[in-house]
């Protein structure tokens, strides 16, 4: 029986196997071990290796002298197809040289020297066989951990595959859909279809927007930034800048806290401003009308600390730790979205925050957010000042799309 069926048999049905040349040290043992579970006697090590092939042995305890194969070498060949079971030597011939054989080849769990006592070979053999249990529930807990996070690996690998097809398969029509709205307004429409071009050319940019994150979803898997120095200064700047262009039609309070002076990171520019971006509109579409946003910037500790704070709605605290997960809750129920680019409550698809974790750690930085509900939410991305890397324009995940 392998160690793997053996970790399977209940321990009430794992039995001591006692190999011994000698009927009467056999006949010694089974009177010593009488109440110790079942008892499977070998005459040699040859018959021993056949019971461990057939029954549930939880326990060796076997003689070092026997003809033909001694109980070192028996256990030499025990331990590499049953390293789990405990392996116990009896010998009248306790000299060291022995000792370390039995220890180094037999794996040997205790020695006993002849004339051995029963309640000592009693006692032995129950530590022996609770030592088996443990590491028999140990294997189990960790093979039954390995086959959840494959489960939990595939179910991953699963979505990505699905990200990735559905960004693909429903891109290109988006963008004829994007073309061919556009050409039919060029063109004098009856007044009644006006209002309708608008409208569908307004929902097939938000499918468009959707998408967009769905790629950068999926680009962050294989991101590897390739790195140049970016002024994280100047490019919050222009972030800053082109929020406050498209946020026109809401009444809040955009401020920005940004040093005259460069504070440069080695990065991907593209990738970091879609970081600085997400992080942005997000305090902007869950903060009400009189709220305030604010972006600063500083340097502390050798990193640049990029820091968003607003006035917003918050966040429930059941909701904090999930925050930067894929399709997190913390937006909100499904049923309460609102469409819209920078519109008070209007949700994406919940990936934003995701990708802007993504974003950070693959530059070596980490993001921390802190928030309770009817308090504001701050956003906090600490990266690596710059040491010297040489300036790259690109990345190898491709073009980002801005979400």
């Amino acid at each position: 029986m392998t160690a793997t069926e053996a970790s399977r048999v209940p321990a009430a049905r794992r039995g001591v196997l006692v190999v011994d040349d000698e009927p009467a040290s056999q006949r010694a043992i089974r009177r010593a071990l009488a109440d110790e579970g079942r008892i499977f006697t070998a005459a040699s090590a040859v018959e021993g290796l056949v019971i461990l092939e057939q029954e549930s042995v939880g326990l060796i305890v076997t003689d070092q002298r026997m003809p033909g194969m001694s109980g070192i070498d028996f256990l030499r060949q025990a331990v590499q197809r049953w390293p789990q079971v405990v392996r116990v030597v009896l010998t009248a011939y306790a000299d060291s040289e022995t000792v370390m054989e039995a220890i180094n080849g037999g794996h040997v769990y205790f020695f006993l020297t002849k004339p051995w006592q029963p309640h000592q070979l009693r006692l032995v053999v129950r530590r022996g066989l609770e030592r088996f249990e443990t590491e028999a529930e140990r294997v189990r807990l960790l093979r039954e951990l390995e086959e959840s996070y494959a489960g939990v690996r595939r179910e991953a690998e699963q979505k990505g595959r699905l990200l990735a097809m559905t960004a693909h398969e429903l891109g290109t029509p988006v963008h004829i859909l994007i073309n061919a709205i556009a050409l039919l307004r060029e063109n004098e429409l009856p007044p009644a279809a006006r209002p309708w071009a608008r409208m569908a050319a307004h929902a097939a940019a938000w499918m468009a927007r959707g998408l967009a994150q769905v790629r950068n979803a999926v680009g962050l898997a294989q991101l590897r930034p390739r790195r140049q120095r970016v002024d994280l200064s100047a490019l919050v700047r222009d972030v800053v800048t082109d929020i406050r262009r498209a946020a026109t039609t809401r009444q809040l309070s955009i401020g920005a806290e940004l040093p005259d002076d460069a504070v440069v990171v080695a990065g991907d520019r593209r990738w970091l401003r879609l970081a600085a971006w997400n992080l942005m509109s997000n305090a902007v579409r869950f903060t009400a009308d009189g709220g305030t946003v604010c972006v600063g910037i500083r340097s502390h500790a050798g990193a640049a600390v990029l820091t968003v704070r607003d006035t917003g709605v918050g966040i429930a605290p059941e909701h904090l730790a999930e925050i930067f997960e894929p399709f997190s809750n913390a937006g909100g129920e499904v049923s309460q979205h609102a469409s819209g680019v920078f519109a008070f409550g209007s949700r994406g698809l919940g990936l934003g925050l995701a990708i802007v974790k993504g974003i950070v750690s693959a530059h070596g930085g980490e993001v921390t957010v802190s928030s309770a509900p009817r308090d504001g939410t701050r956003v906090e991305v600490r990266l690596p000042l710059d040491t010297g890397a040489p300036s790259v324009a690109q990345s190898t995940a491709g073009t980002v799309s801005r979400g």
